[in-house]
């Protein structure tokens, strides 16, 4: 059977991979893949938390701290292309409706008359 402490060191070669996957996905861009890669790690991370109070998982402290920095700088990563992403849809949608009040000066008139602007 499996001590805690071996379960730990497990579980935190495991949650490093992931880890390391998922700035993989962030730098190509793939971003459904990072946020899968992330759900994964939850049940981890969880497990090493209840694992915390053991004798002998605590000299993996400074493992696991380096681990939540380099999740710390993922979620930064990913906050920044979702500012920058949020950003665009605006601007997409202001020419969306600048365009919408211009629509009516080009459109030929239904009553027959003919339009202002004619090619």
């Amino acid at each position: 059977m499996e001590t805690p402490v071996q379960c730990a060191a497990r579980l935190l070669v495991a949650l490093n991979e992931l880890v390391d996957r998922e700035g993989t996905h962030l730098r190509a861009g793939a971003f459904d893949l990072a946020l899968e890669v992330r759900k994964r790690t939850d049940p981890i991370v969880h497990r090493l938390v209840e694992l915390a109070g053991e004798p002998g998982v605590n000299e993996f402290r400074t493992e696991v701290m380096a681990v939540v920095e380099r999740n710390a700088l993922h979620a930064a990563l990913l906050q920044d292309k979702m500012d920058e992403f949020s950003a665009e849809i605006r601007r997409t949608d202001q020419a969306r409706r600048r365009t919408a009040q211009l629509v009516p000066a080009y459109v030929r008139s239904t009553t027959g008359t003919k339009a202002r602007f004619m090619a």
